[in-house]
């Protein structure tokens, strides 16, 4: 199930570059649809209603690592909500939270 997110009153602005997005063992992710190596961008989200402002790390499938340059506005294609759960780490507790993914973050027009 895909949760895709309204965009319509949000700005998007580069915080953080682009990087590789590793596991635990530093290899880098692929995707599994398109087999192409996942990046992750830390955005700055601007709300235009709302007058507000959160960081958001965002992960996206692409050939090769996203041009993207400091602070410079973007656009997100299909971003989408993924929930998730585990258990592990050093206490065995359940851990949740919600992971966020684009099609393509792309320079703005």
């Amino acid at each position: 199930m895909d949760y895709l997110l309204k965009t319509d009153n949000l700005e998007f602005e580069v915080a953080k570059v682009a990087v590789p997005k590793t596991d635990l063992n530093g290899v880098q992710k692929i995707d599994r649809d398109t087999q192409w190596p996942i990046y992750t961008v830390v955005l700055l989200v601007l709300d235009v209603v709302r007058e507000t402002a959160e960081d958001l790390t965002v992960s996206v499938p692409s050939p090769t690592m996203p041009n993207l340059r400091w602070r410079e506005p973007v656009s997100v294609v299909d971003l989408e909500m993924i929930p998730w759960a585990s258990t592990g780490g050093r206490d065995g507790a359940l851990r949740s939270g919600v992971a966020f993914r684009a099609k393509e973050i792309r320079p703005a027009a």
